[in-house]
C-alpha cells in the first residue's frame, strides 16, 4: 500500500536534493567565472608588468636568466612566460621552452597543452608592437580553487540537510493530522452510527474528501434503514401466508373426510402459491434496488417486451375472460435492462387483470411522443382513489378493500425500475370512472 506521508517526505527531499544539485552547479559554474576573470586580469597585469621591464632592463633580466612570480602568493603556481622581440627571445621564466609556446598570432587568450598540462594562456604585443609575450598559467589552479571556494559555500547547507529531513518528517506529519482525524472519524462509525464526519475543522483540500464519504455514509444509512424495514415487513408478510398453510396442512390432517381434507390442502395450495409469489417478489425488488442494482443497459426494441409479456399472461387472461388488446406503433426503442423493463410491463399486466372485472379488455398502448415514448396499460377497473394512490408504491401496501391476491410489492418494483432508467409513471382515472390508467414516459435525450 503507498504511503501518502511516504510519497511526500520522498518527493520533498528529492525537490529539495534537485535544489541543492542546481545550486551547486549553479555555484560552481558563477565561482569559476568570477575566478576565471580575477585570474584573466592578473595574467594581464603581469604580462604589462613584463612587458615594461623588457623594454627598460632588457639586458639585465637577459643577465639574470628570467622572472618568476613569487611562489608565495594565495594558489600561485608557476607561470610560463617569454617575452620576445625581432631579435628573438628577450626573456622567459624557469619551465618555458626556448621555443615559441604556440605558433599562431592570434591574440588575446586560448587555452593550450604543454608538459601534459592545460594552460590558459595570453598572446600579446606591447603598445609599439617590439615585444611579443605568451604569459601562460596551469587552468587546474582555477578548478581547484573554484572547488575549494564552492565547498566552502555549500558545505554547510549540506550539513544542515539530516536537520532538514527531520523538519520535512514533522511538517508532513502535521500536514497529514487531518486526515488521520477523517480515519479515525471513519473507524469510529458501524452499523449502529452513521452519522455525518464534522467538516468545521477540515481543511479546503480535504474538504471533498471528506463531503464524499459523509454521501457514502448517508447512503449506507439509507440502505440500511431501507434493509431493516424491508426485512421486518418481509418477516410479517410472510408470517401470515406460512402460518396459514401450516394450519390448514393440520385441519387436513385432521379432517373426518375427503371434503374436508381437499377443502384444506387447496387452501394449502393457494398458500404456497401465495408465500411463491411474495419470495418472487422480494428476490425481484432486491435485484433491482439502486442501492444494489449492477444493470447493463442495452437497445430494447419495447414491442419485442410486450408480445413477451402478453403472450406469458395469456393463460391468466383467458381464465377472467379478460381480452388484451395492442395499439402500438413499430420500431419504438429505449435504452433500457430488457429483463427490467419486462418485470415493469408484467407487473401492471398482472395488477390490471386482477382488479379489472372480468369480460371486459385491457389495451396496451404503445406511442411516441414530443417528450418521448410513452408505454400505457389501460384497464376498465374502478382504478383507485386519489387519497390512496400516494401510498401506492410503498412496499406492501394493499388497497383498502380489495379481494385480489398480492404481495403489495409489484408497484414499489416498478417503481425502483422507472427511477434506474431515469422515466416518470402517471396514474389516472379515466373520465366517468370508466376505466384506469397507468403510463410511463421514457424521455428523449437532448
Amino acid at each position: 500500500m503507498t504511503s501518502i506521508r511516504r510519497r511526500l517526505i520522498v518527493l520533498l527531499v528529492a525537490l529539495l536534493s534537485s535544489a541543492w544539485l542546481m545550486t551547486a552547479l549553479l555555484t560552481r559554474y558563477e565561482t569559476r567565472d568570477e575566478i576565471d576573470a580575477v585570474f584573466d586580469a592578473e595574467i594581464t597585469q603581469a604580462a604589462h608588468i613584463l612587458l615594461g621591464m623588457a623594454r627598460r632592463e632588457k639586458e639585465e633580466i637577459i643577465e639574470h636568466g628570467g622572472f618568476n612570480p613569487p611562489e608565495s602568493q594565495p594558489y600561485a603556481q608557476t607561470m610560463l612566460y617569454q617575452v620576445w622581440d625581432n631579435d628573438g627571445i628577450v626573456m622567459r621564466s624557469m619551465h618555458a621552452p626556448e621555443t615559441p609556446l604556440i605558433q599562431n598570432d592570434q591574440p588575446g587568450f586560448q587555452e593550450i597543452h604543454y608538459l601534459n598540462k592545460k594552460w590558459r594562456l595570453l598572446n600579446e604585443w606591447d603598445s609599439h608592437h617590439t615585444y611579443h609575450i605568451f604569459i601562460a598559467e596551469p587552468v587546474a589552479t582555477r578548478a581547484k580553487l573554484a572547488q575549494h571556494i564552492s565547498f566552502q559555500i555549500l558545505l554547510p547547507t549540506l550539513a544542515f540537510f539530516p536537520i532538514l529531513g527531520i523538519l520535512i518528517w514533522f511538517t508532513v506529519r502535521m500536514g497529514l493530522t487531518p486526515l488521520q482525524r477523517i480515519r479515525q472519524a471513519i473507524v469510529e462509525r458501524n452499523a449502529s452510527r452513521m452519522d455525518a464526519i464534522d467538516l468545521a475543522s477540515v481543511p479546503d483540500e480535504v474538504t471533498p474528501l471528506a463531503a464524499s464519504i459523509n454521501d457514502l455514509l448517508n447512503r449506507l444509512k439509507r440502505s440500511l434503514d431501507s434493509e431493516k424495514q424491508f426485512t421486518g415487513n418481509a418477516a410479517h408478510e410472510l408470517r401470515t401466508p406460512l402460518a396459514a398453510i401450516k394450519t390448514q396442512a393440520q385441519v387436513a390432517m385432521r379432517a373426518d373426510n375427503d371434503d374436508d381434507r381437499l377443502h384444506a390442502l387447496q387452501q394449502v395450495i393457494q398458500g404456497t402459491e401465495r408465500s411463491t409469489h411474495l419470495i418472487e417478489q422480494l428476490l425481484i425488488l432486491a435485484r433491482v434496488d439502486p442501492e444494489n442494482a449492477q444493470n447493463e443497459m442495452t437497445e430494447v426494441e419495447l414491442n419485442q417486451v410486450i408480445h413477451k409479456v402478453k403472450s406469458d399472461l395469456t393463460g391468466y387472461a383467458n381464465q377472467r375472460h379478460i381480452n388484451i388488446q395492442c395499439h402500438c406503433q413499430t420500431d419504438l426503442s429505449v435504452i433500457g435492462n430488457r429483463w427490467q423493463l419486462e418485470i415493469v410491463l408484467r407487473n401492471l399486466l398482472d395488477n390490471a387483470l386482477r382488479y379489472a372485472p372480468e369480460h371486459s379488455h385491457i389495451n396496451i398502448e404503445l406511442t411516441d411522443t414530443p417528450e418521448g415514448i410513452r408505454l400505457a396499460v389501460i384497464d376498465q377497473g374502478k382504478g383507485i382513489d386519489p387519497d390512496e394512490q400516494i401510498n401506492i408504491f410503498n412496499r406492501f401496501y394493499r388497497l383498502n378493500g380489495t379481494t385480489a391476491q398480492g404481495s403489495g410489492l409489484g408497484l414499489s418494483i416498478v417503481q425502483r425500475i422507472i427511477e434506474l432508467h431515469h422515466a416518470s409513471i402517471n396514474m389516472q382515472q379515466l373520465a366517468n370512472h370508466s376505466g384506469f390508467e397507468v403510463s410511463i414516459l421514457f424521455f428523449k435525450k437532448n
